[in-house]
């Protein structure tokens, strides 16, 4: 402990040391274009608006200029915005969705409309970035890089320093680079962004539609360390978790003895998170899908992204560390090396948990290569987990493709195969497994235009296809056909009120291996945005009558009724200090009784850098079907769900944050009928009893972080957590809160420095 307080108390005070601007050569980067290097910039001043999507000349004149040299990239914004026209100037953290006048600058540094990388700079020098490929985006990364802003009259800038070293790319064979760019401006108060060139995120050709330029090549190789020291001291926790104080101490690394070659590497790695999750509770058949925060395997993460169409991931790097029954585990050693070639990416990806004490800890290995032509690429993804103490072994193996066939249709498809092997020993319960199955999906999209788009989607899940061990499907055991269509208003009359607006219409069939109907349902999706910025939400939704053959939880199949919902939302103009969104919803439950709820999301902009939000929400269930397994059986609750949010974020300064979060969720319900199924699938009344319960959940954390330099932090980070649980049914919100809030099952503070050298 008193190693990691000395490596503390020596950061700190390295870090004021720094001075605010970073300097490159003769460019400072501090938001200001004076430096005589400017001069000598390519101009880019052909702004178009592309949103809305009309391709209209820029309202407000838009300037960019660019240098290219040995450092990396350099890109100034000069935006003219007039004083009548209202400057949205507020700061978020790192990585936050900036609502604000902004600038985006996105490089495809291998210029083959595959993968790019995307950074954002609001008019107060918030930083988001992230990476782009055709049809995704992913804000799970993070690069190294520089920016500041200024403001004079009826201008304001942006300076921004990219590196070569800010992520991997592919080397020719010539000393010549050829990439594309992309340009855009948001005056946020207006709802308007303006573009260099005429391309944005909904068409097929986005990428391809960018500037090509190029550059000469340059040889960049860096190796940064990453040492961190860590403290948990546990104010308070629950007889059934660990209350041993922690001192963590350990090191991450990035290497790239090349442009197109990164090593990144932990020993001992930290993943004890300082941002909490957002609080769920989850009474549904099907597993939370929760978002990566932690630093290592969000860094250099794009080959081995592998989202598909239905939101399903065959690498869930959330599974690595989280061990079996959800005790967590250490982290012994973790690797990912990458690199990028001309035509031919490659990517392998390793982590080791930590096996002692007789835990259930395994190695996790992914593995992924992909070949690029010219409209055409072709890909085999790999992931194995063994865990020696449960004698399980899983590896899961996928071929996919993605054929631009015209510059208006795009086909991807991808078939997996699965092979899990468990031995029957003491730890596992004498479960042996032996299961392989396949699993596949294909893709069409169809852009004829920029006012409409379609797309039709398959996919078939074997019934022994497993890839939970290190990824994440909601189910297998079935087949499913969905439809997307829509159409774009993109200009409407001079008079009109209306700046934007759109028709959406998707539908879904599904059904288990059995041939058994699991749904048919259909949505219509009415969307306007007003020139006042304000926004109004219309959707019908409706599902058929169909089988639930998960809500018993491996049981007989439920056959349910028909569902509906309809929902109506509302976005109040976006530029004000005070903005709020709100939505009443209504429809229909498993049991064909209706429920009803609504919720209200306020924003106060107390000033530029001090911004007070939240979320409060209420449902209710005249009947809400669950499944209680104390009795194995369904039951019907007539239910109230509460549910609170409030977030403050304060910014002291460009180095510091204040950032408070607290959530609530609590829930009320008596149960109106027991049930059991019969031959047919249909509720029939049981004669044991289920019991009413109420439950509470609270979560608060309130963390301070200082910023020694890019990817260099200080985190000082206070965390509670409570929960409440009774089978009264009928505690009402006050009683729910207060006990969610006084029972306290952890209570923690934590303090992290992490250096970059």
């Amino acid at each position: 402990m008193n190693q990691s307080y000395c490596i503390f108390l020596l950061s700190i005070v390295f870090g004021y040391c720094l001075a605010a601007s970073a300097a490159y050569g003769d460019i400072t980067i501090d938001g200001v274009l004076d430096e005589p290097e400017w001069n000598d910039a390519v101009v880019y001043t052909d702004f178009v608006t592309v949103e809305p999507l009309t391709g209209d000349v820029a309202k407000y004149a838009t300037e960019v200029r660019m240098i290219t040299n040995e450092e990396g990239i350099f890109v100034g914004f000069k935006n003219y915005q007039p004083t009548s026209v209202k400057r949205v100037n507020r700061r978020f953290a790192r990585d936050a969705q900036i609502e604000a006048d902004r600038n985006v600058v996105s490089v495809d540094f291998d210029g083959t409309a595959k993968s790019a990388y995307d950074f954002t700079v609001g008019s107060a020098n918030s930083r988001q970035d992230g990476i782009v490929g055709p049809g995704t985006y992913s804000g799970d990364w993070d690069g190294t890089w520089y920016s500041q802003t200024s403001s004079d009259g009826e201008y304001w800038f942006s300076e921004m320093h990219i590196p070569w070293t800010v992520a991997p790319m592919s080397t020719s064979s010539d000393d010549k680079r050829n990439m594309a760019v992309w340009f855009s401006r948001v005056v946020y108060n207006e709802s308007l962004r303006f573009a260099f060139p005429n391309a944005f995120y909904t068409r097929p050709t986005f990428m391809e539609d960018w500037h090509p330029i190029e550059v000469k090549q340059v040889k960049a190789s860096t190796l940064d360390w990453f040492p961190y020291a860590s403290y948990n001291h546990n104010l308070r926790s629950s007889d059934n978790t660990d209350t041993s104080d922690g001192t963590n101490v350990g090191l991450d690394f990035i290497w790239r003895p090349n442009s197109n070659t990164q090593l990144t590497g932990a020993l001992n790695p930290d993943f004890g998170q300082v941002e909490s999750d957002d609080l769920v509770v989850n009474f549904s058949a099907f597993e939370t899908f929760v978002s990566e925060k932690r630093a290592f395997f969000t860094e250099n993460q794009g080959l081995f992204n592998s989202a598909q169409p239905n939101e399903d991931v065959v690498l869930y790097t959330r599974r690595i560390g989280a061990g079996v029954d959800a005790g967590l585990l250490d982290i012994d050693v973790a690797a990912k090396l990458t690199h990028y070639g001309k035509t031919v990416d490659m990517g392998l990806f390793a982590v080791k948990e930590d096996t002692s004490g007789g835990s259930a800890g395994g190695e996790f290995v992914s593995s992924r290569i992909q070949r690029k032509a010219d409209n055409l690429t072709i890909g085999h993804r790999l992931t194995h987990v063994t865990r020696d103490l449960l004698e399980r072994e899983a590896t899961v193996q996928g071929v996919d493709f993605r054929w631009d066939s015209s510059d208006e249709v795009r086909v991807a498809a991808q078939i997996l195969h699965s092979d899990i092997h468990q031995n029957a020993n003491d730890d596992n319960d004498y479960q042996s497994v032996d299961q392989q199955d396949y699993a596949g999906w294909v893709n069409w999209s169809y852009t004829p235009s920029d006012e409409w788009s379609h797309a039709l989607y398959y996919s078939h899940y074997g019934d022994e296809f497993e890839m939970n061990d290190m990824g994440y499907m909601r189910r297998n055991g079935y087949d499913e056909f969905y439809g997307y269509h829509r159409y774009d208003q993109r200009k409407y009359d001079q008079q009109s009120s209306l700046l934007s607006g759109s028709t959406e219409f998707a539908y879904s069939y599904g059904e288990n291996s059995e041939g058994q109907r699991l749904n048919f349902w259909t949505e219509l999706k009415f969307d306007w945005v007003f020139k006042s910025t304000r926004k109004i939400s219309v959707d019908f939704e409706s599902t058929s009558s169909g089988w639930d053959d998960r809500i018993t939880r491996g049981n007989e199949s439920y056959f349910r009724p028909a569902k509906y919902n309809v929902g109506v939302r509302y976005e109040s103009p976006r530029g004000n200090d005070f903005v709020f969104s709100a939505k009443a919803y209504t429809g229909t439950e498993d049991t064909g009784e209706l429920y009803y709820g609504a919720f209200i999301r306020p924003q106060l902009y107390l000033t530029e850098t001090l911004t007070l939000g939240g979320r409060v929400g209420f449902k209710k269930y005249r009947e809400w079907l669950l499944w209680d397994s104390e009795v194995s059986q369904l039951a019907g609750y007539e239910a109230h769900r509460y549910t609170g949010d409030i977030r403050l974020d304060w910014y002291p300064s460009n180095r510091q944050e204040v950032r408070l979060k607290f959530q609530w969720i609590g829930v009320d319900a008596q149960v109106l009928n027991s049930y059991q199924l019969d031959n047919v699938g249909q509720l029939t009344a049981s004669t044991t009893g289920s019991s009413d319960f109420s439950v509470s959940d609270t979560a608060f954390q309130i963390r301070y972080r200082f910023q020694l330099a890019p990817l260099s932090d200080i985190f000082l980070v206070y965390s509670r957590g409570g929960f409440f649980g009774s089978d009264s049914g009928n505690e009402g919100p006050d009683m729910l809160f207060d006990e969610g809030w006084k029972g306290v099952q952890v209570e923690s503070l934590i303090a992290k420095v992490r250096y970059r050298f």
